[in-house]
């Protein structure tokens, strides 16, 4: 009898909503044909003209009303700028399931407005389940600095002088452009992030716990940074010039050209430093059986950098219709540096009597090009925020140092000695990305996709000295090898995130498999590696009041080892100093848990 009733309730509900009927419809602009965000639609009801229903249309210009009776109605559409204009009147028919009323086209306002004033001020920082949200506009450094500046006001987030970025005091972090890896923000990121313009940013993310839409890597976690995109018609762009003492210099300057459904952009940007260093080792060797101190060793090194930058940067967007979009993008940056280092070492016995002096002189002309390209492809769907985006980026990273030592002896006797080291390193990296998502609700959403990633590096160490005897380099076997890495990674993931009054949540799993290959090509050795992970990911909220809320989430994370630490073969800077990897390594699996309580006010 319950089931009956329930079953003659349900009957009841789609008889009545069999009775009601959905509106819907386009709004765009006339001059451009582009659909209008956040225009106000109105439905209103005749014979009295009263409002009805009142909407404002979404990204895509279009608007809907549910549950409506049988009437006779017309839509009214304004948006500032434009006149208002009014669809023809329209009758809804009881049983109908819906109606779709012709396109509105908005026209620009024929008279001059004076006198409006509209402005808008973001918060500084918003917060959501997974993340820290910074909208950097309102930072001064944002108008003429870098993106290292603004990083060193992120709270949490340290750069140092190098350019290094460290979150909460780990330099193992992910750092993302627009959610996604980047070629740039590899091994030279340090580089790029100090000339990259801060006027391009949008807004930077910090994911100390990321989900599991993102890529398990990096212990402390993610940096999203988040460009701003150029919605404005016709020609527009922008430029900064910056000088500083020491002779350095930044500069760039940004193009971009949006005919109605195309979109160019293009960008340029130079950076000239100029960087002095400073740095002491000091050394006690001790006795391993009676731990008595055997001998001091000093090193004292002054160095000399003179790095200049180039990033060039360029693409099209095209809109094919109001549901499709696709894009192609590349850019290429460029980096030489002359580097000149003095190192002076002096070796005393127990007695600190100096028993050996000498200085190590070394010159590096160094070279560094990356250049990559994007394809990208997306759907859209009828619902807001419902979409498919199929991305492609191939890219390419050639490294050169090219490294000449002079060993010059004062004790214990004099003499001189030449060496050379050439470091080449090339990286090749294809990656493919499919992400979906779906709002199924007000307040919940469904996130899914495929990651992959498919690496190969070339590391090639030749080193050769000065045979005194035949006047010529001879190549050194011991400094000299060639080591190559392939590591490919193929990521299944999907995450679902729900939010009620005061409780919400989010859940993921992400499944990888990892198939590495490293080439000892020296010795023609071969190491194969082959594992596969799950990685769940758990964020939980709960809103205590309108100002305080707990945070509580869980990840698993990986740090994998990168082809600098599996090269077995060890690198000479001089004979104390050297690294050296090992291919056998295993990555390492962190648990990562996090709670804490956020309180924010209006001046808090």
């Amino acid at each position: 009898m319950r089931f009956v009733g329930l079953l003659l309730l349900f009957v009841y509900f789609q008889l009545q909503l069999s009775g009601q009927t959905i509106v819907q419809g386009t709004v765009t602009e006339k001059a451009s044909g582009k659909p209008i965000e956040f225009a106000s639609v109105e439905l209103v009801q005749l014979p009295d003209s009263t409002t009805a229903r009142v909407t404002a249309t979404d990204k895509r210009g279009k608007f809907s009303f549910a549950g409506i009776p049988a009437s006779t109605y017309f839509i009214r559409s304004s948006y500032i700028g434009y006149d208002k204009i009014l669809s023809a009147p329209f009758s809804i028919q009881s049983g109908s399931q819906k109606y779709t009323v012709e396109s509105l086209v908005l026209i620009n306002a024929s008279k001059t407005l004076t006198d409006v004033t509209v402005t808008a001020r973001r918060a500084q920082l918003n917060a959501s389940i997974d993340r820290k949200i910074y909208n950097v506009e309102q930072d001064i450094m944002s108008r003429s600095g870098s993106v290292a500046d603004i990083l060193k006001n992120i709270p949490s987030v340290e750069v140092d002088v190098e350019g290094n970025v460290s979150l909460r005091g780990s330099g193992d972090i992910t750092i993302l452009i627009n959610g996604k890896p980047n070629p740039l923000m590899g091994r030279s990121r340090a580089e790029v992030l100090q000339q990259l313009p801060a006027n391009s940013i949008e807004r930077i993310e910090v994911i100390t716990n990321p989900s599991a839409r993102y890529r398990p890597d990096g212990t402390s976690g993610i940096i999203n940074i988040v460009l701003k995109k150029n919605v404005k018609n016709g020609f527009n762009g922008s430029t900064t010039v910056n000088a500083g003492n020491r002779d350095r210099y930044n500069g760039n300057i940004s193009l971009n050209y949006r005919p109605k459904k195309l979109n160019l952009f293009s960008s340029y940007s130079y950076r000239q430093d100029n960087r002095k260093r400073f740095n002491t080792i000091d050394r006690v060797y001790l006795d391993t059986t009676n731990h008595t101190v055997t001998s001091f060793f000093n090193q004292v090194t002054n160095t000399a950098m003179r790095p200049k930058g180039h990033i060039l940067s360029g693409g099209i967007d095209y809109t094919i219709d109001d549901k499709n979009s696709i894009g192609v993008s590349g850019s290429y940056y460029d980096r030489k540096m002359q580097r000149k280092d003095v190192t002076n070492n002096f070796s005393y016995n127990n007695q600190k009597s100096l028993i050996q002096d000498f200085d190590r002189l070394r010159y590096d002309p160094e070279t560094q090009t990356e250049n990559n390209a994007t394809l990208y492809y997306q759907r859209d769907f009828k619902k807001e925020d419902h979409d498919l985006r199929v991305e492609f980026n191939t890219s390419n990273e050639n490294e050169v140092e090219d490294n000449h030592y002079t060993t010059n002896y004062r004790l214990p006797a004099p003499s001189s000695f030449l060496d050379n080291t050439l470091i080449k390193q090339i990286q090749h990296e294809n990656q493919l990305t499919i992400d979906y998502s779906n709002p199924l609700s007000e307040d919940s959403k469904l996130e899914a996709g495929y990651d992959g990633a498919y690496i190969k590096q070339d590391l090639n160490f030749y080193g050769e000295f000065f045979d005194n005897n035949q006047s010529r380099f001879i190549k050194d076997a011991e400094k000299s090898n060639q080591f190559v890495y392939n590591e490919n990674v193929h990521a299944l993931y999907a995450t679902y995130q729900r939010a009620f009054e005061k409780f919400g949540y989010e859940i993921g799993l992400r499944g990888e498999a990892v198939f590495t290959k490293s080439h000892l090509v020296t010795l023609d050795s071969t190491v194969n590696n082959t594992y596969y992970k799950i990685y769940p990911t758990v964020h939980l909220s709960y809103k205590l009041n309108d100002v305080g809320e707990l945070q509580l989430n869980y990840s698993k994370r990986v740090n994998r080892p990168e082809g600098d630490e599996l090269n077995p073969f060890p690198e000479y800077q001089d004979p104390r100093n050297l690294r050296a990897g090992n291919p056998k390594l295993l990555p390492e699996i962190i648990h990562s848990t996090e709670f804490g309580f956020r309180w924010q006010k209006k001046r808090f």
